[in-house]
């Protein structure tokens, strides 16, 4: 398994601890990964240092360890390094990835990569089960809700650039951790599968909600697109790693990102909770960390 102490790692090992409770997992972690992320689940974990974007650390594992399913949480990026080390070694276990659904994106920077991943993994010879999630939320651990509602919670405004009627549908991470055991404990259960959240909202929705639930105002703060695009190029040009905001933010926010997840829900029972009812969890996270 990679990905183990990510927050959506984590919430599968707990979930799985529940069902197979003597599971024994070999973890592929980084050198500098935070282990006592996961110090209060209890299984049989076997840590292994390494990068699962090299092709050595693979090589090695695979070597001394046999294993029946490859869980890859990590970059979807990595696919191709992992089956190379698999081809080389002749070996084909059953492989669980985590992709995304900015595959489908015109803007995101690593969309082809997302393509080429995914067609490599179609020619497997063993047999592979690719789940695409939105946009993942669910604790200060996310990469993106957990700004904007710290944001609003601090200054009362968002910037909308352009119209703010583009369709979101995050994900929460318990309902990704919920179907990465469905599949592990199904393996019948192949092929691609999008995983999206219980409601579409648009942004402007998305900050309505943010407002009702914080209980505080949330204003839009409106942006002209154009003029928006232009101080996002400027400023990754002026602070690079520093800029606030991404030109390919503003370009990607115009996109519809709202996906139906109904093969998911036919085949595996997969059912999302609804955004208030995971965003009304997230922010309670929040609080209790003083993050809010």
């Amino acid at each position: 398994m990679t990905g183990a102490t990510g927050l959506t790692g984590k919430l599968f090992l707990q979930q799985l601890q529940t069902v197979l409770p003597e599971q024994k997992l070999h973890c592929l972690i980084r050198s500098n990964s935070n282990k006592e992320i996961i110090s209060d689940v209890k299984l049989h974990f076997n840590f292994c240092t390494g990068d699962s974007s090299e092709q050595h650390s693979w090589s090695h594992i695979l070597k001394t360890i046999s294993v029946e399913t490859i869980i890859h949480l990590a970059q979807l990026r990595h696919v191709s390094t992992i089956l190379q080390s698999l081809t080389e070694l002749n070996i084909f276990p059953r492989l669980i990835i985590i992709g995304t659904t900015g595959v489908y994106s015109r803007y995101n920077q690593y969309s082809s990569d997302y393509k080429i991943a995914e067609d490599e993994l179609r020619h497997y010879e063993g047999t592979y089960c690719l789940l695409r999630p939105t946009m993942i939320y669910g604790s200060h651990r996310d990469k993106n809700l957990h700004k904007l509602i710290r944001f609003c919670d601090r200054h009362q405004f968002f910037p909308v650039f352009g119209s703010g009627q583009s369709l979101l549908q995050p994900v929460h991470a318990d309902d990704l951790a919920q179907a990465l055991l469905a599949v592990l404990l199904n393996p019948q259960i192949e092929g691609a599968y999008d995983l999206s959240g219980g409601t579409v909202v648009t942004f402007l929705e998305l900050l309505a909600l943010v407002e009702k639930l914080l209980g505080k105002p949330v204003r839009p703060l409106r942006v002209p697109y154009n003029l928006g695009l232009w101080s996002a190029t400027l400023a990754e040009t002026l602070l690079r790693e520093r800029s606030p905001i991404r030109r390919e933010q503003i370009l990607r926010l115009q996109e519809d990102k709202a996906y139906s997840h109904e093969a998911a829900t036919r085949d595996f029972g997969y059912a999302p909770r609804s955004l208030e009812v995971g965003l009304t969890q997230e922010i309670e996270i929040l609080r209790a960390e003083g993050i809010i």
